[in-house]
């Protein structure tokens, strides 16, 4: 409703050239197992989410049903282009560390904290840089050759990574995972311990990878992205120096 609302708007205004939609890698696919299905295994701008539902990742079938009536109203009129952003996972350091409340951040908090001590589960995912996106944001608004979907994606990862990734700078600060989970352990535990590792995500993301190809957005927006250990290393330092995460001792 409110990208609808946002697009009708922009009928009425007679200025409008061009609009740029945050979407969602979310509405590319559901799980790391649509990879699979993808040509090459490799997600692309073509592909539409059709495996989430009202039932089963509810946010990304929302995410589908906003970009795809987005376009739809783009199409019915000939004034204004439309081109959206399709972020994967967002990290990188926050403006307001103090009120944070993204997944994004639950995830480098699980990672620190503890609860991951042991083993993370090995869940195929993409990374970018929220520094990188707000850039992303401004090619696309301004670059005239900008058009369509753009996969806003710099890593082809998983949670394990994320970890590992911290360790050289932070694995003394912090009980960091240093290996995956198995997926038996995480099929029997999983959907006890959270209610959202249901068996069936463990089942199609947990060991599977993820993989999107981002060289639409490179060749026509120009862009280049950040390092993960750049964006990952930023992160939690800012959450550091804002107390909004303490640091634990612990030995390797």
């Amino acid at each position: 409703m409110g990208t609808e609302n946002v697009l009708l708007s922009a009928n009425k205004g007679r200025s409008v050239k061009r609009v740029v939609v945050t979407s969602s890698c979310g509405a590319i696919y559901t799980d790391a197992i649509d990879c699979r299905s993808a040509p090459n295994e490799m997600l692309t701008e073509d592909i539409w989410n059709t495996t989430a539902s009202l039932e089963y990742q509810a946010y990304f079938y929302s995410k589908t049903l906003a970009e795809q009536k987005a376009w739809e109203i783009n199409k019915a009129q000939s004034r204004w282009d439309l081109v959206t952003i399709n972020p994967s996972l967002v990290m990188g350091p926050p403006l307001n560390p103090q009120a944070v409340t993204s997944a994004s951040f639950d995830i480098v908090r699980q990672l620190c904290d503890g609860t991951m001590k042991m083993g993370a589960p090995k869940i195929g995912i993409g990374l970018v840089d929220v520094r990188d996106v707000a850039k992303v944001h401004f090619h696309a608004g301004f670059i005239p050759k900008a058009k369509g979907r753009y996969i806003t994606s710099a890593h082809n990862t998983d949670f394990v990574e994320l970890g590992t990734v911290l360790l050289p700078k932070y694995g003394k600060q912090f009980p960091l995972p240093k290996k995956a989970l198995p997926k038996w352990l995480l099929m029997v535990i999983g959907p006890v311990a959270n209610k959202l590792f249901t068996r069936k995500f463990i089942r199609n993301n947990v060991n599977i990878p993820w993989k999107a190809d981002n060289s639409k957005i490179k060749e026509e927006l120009g862009i280049d992205f950040r390092p993960m250990k750049s964006t990952m290393e930023d992160t939690l330092e800012t959450l550091i120096k804002e107390n909004a995460l303490q640091s634990k001792k612990c030995s390797l």
